[in-house]
This record gives structure tokens, sequence and C-alpha cells, in this order.
């Protein structure tokens, strides 16, 4: 079976001369299909950049990465729970599901289908109708994993997802994480501070200074 992601030499450099940040550099990695990553590292270590790079949300400056099991391409097939809040205040809680299934070209219908399934796999269909403003983080962490279950993708990407979440409730997403991933029968990728949130991965690698270590 082809890897997920390859990379190699990835490095990203924001901005020039010298003014030029070396955010990560040197980093050569596979990503296959059933992994479960922690990465972890300090803050300004490039762990977020990396993330985004293996979600195809950035681009290397240099190096190459490939997705050879998702037709080269991550769109659709690479779900992302963000640190901090994700969920658009004007809209309920299926309708933020729902979105990224209607931008990838679902009918209304099939979309909130989809999203109400989600909402319901993960025991919160009842705040199907509520705003963002009405939840607890706990709450919209967990709606922000639904919505990558919506999607079904290959991949399914955390960064920092407990960060701002006591012990127990963090404990709980990491597990959700989790459950999301093998339901789907997807790799998961969590950067995190929290050792209790890396312990519940069966692999760690760490980040330095722009560098992977796996």
């Amino acid at each position: 079976m082809n890897a997920l992601v390859t990379c190699q030499d990835l490095a990203r450099v924001y901005g020039r001369g010298t003014d030029a940040v070396v955010a990560v550099h040197g980093i050569t990695c596979e990503l296959r299909p059933g992994d479960r990553i922690a990465i972890t590292g300090p803050s300004g270590s490039g762990k977020t950049t990396l993330l985004h790079m293996l979600a195809g949300l950035d681009r290397p400056t240099a190096g190459r990465i490939t997705w050879p099991e998702l037709s080269d391409h991550p769109r659709g097939r690479v779900g992302v729970v963000f640190q901090g809040p994700s969920l658009l205040p004007p809209l309920d809680v299926a309708q933020n599901v729902a979105l990224p299934l209607l931008i990838a070209g679902l009918s209304e219908s099939d979309a909130r289908e989809r999203a109400l399934v989600a909402l319901a796999t993960i025991g919160l269909a009842e705040l199907a109708g509520s705003l963002p403003e009405e939840l607890s983080g706990g709450q919209a962490q967990r709606v922000a994993v639904a919505r990558v279950l919506a999607g079904e993708p290959r991949l399914v990407i955390a960064d920092e997802p407990t960060a701002q979440l006591d012990a127990e409730l963090a404990r709980q997403v990491a597990d959700l994480l989790n459950s999301v991933a093998s339901r789907l029968n997807a790799a998961l990728v969590i950067a995190t501070h929290d050792p209790m949130v890396a312990a519940r991965l069966p692999e760690t690698w760490t980040m330095n200074d722009g560098t992977l270590s796996c």
C-alpha cells in the first residue's frame, strides 16, 4: 500500500533576506494508512507549519511533498481540527458541519444529512440547532471533530486541539479523535504540548528548531 503523504527535505521560509524566518527545514517523513502519531515540541518549533503542509494548506519553499494514496492531492481527503475557534458564528452547529461538504459540491440536503449523522455519531445531535456562542469550549472542539467525520477523510490532522481545555475535556477530545480516525480507517496526526494526549497515541515525533525526529 502506498503512503498517504511523503515528505522529502521539506523547508518552509517566511520572508526574505534579513527578515527571513526558517520555520521548518530538512524534514523527511512518511505517513501511512492507519498511523497514529503525536507531534510534540516547544512553541515555535514548526509543528503548525508542518501540519499545514501535510494538509496542503501551505506549500514548502524547498523540498517535495506528495500524497500517493490521495490521488496526489489532499483536497477533500484531509480533515483538519484547528487549535482555536473554527466555527462560523452566524451558522448553527449543523450548518457549520455541513459547510465544507457544500463547498465540495454536495447538495444542501445531502450535506445536512451527513452533518446530522456525524453529530449523532459523536453524541451531539441535540446541539444541531445551537449557535457557536452557545457552546462550551469542549463542545465546540467536538463539533469541529464532527465536521471532520462528515467529510470522511483518509487523514485527520489536529493542531493542539486540546490546548484550551481542562484535563478531562482534553482526554475526551483525544479519545474522540482516535475513535473517529478508527471509524474512518484514517491516519491520525495530533500536534500537542500535552503529555497525556501524546501518550494516547502509539507513536511520537518530536520537533525542535524546525527539524523533525521520527
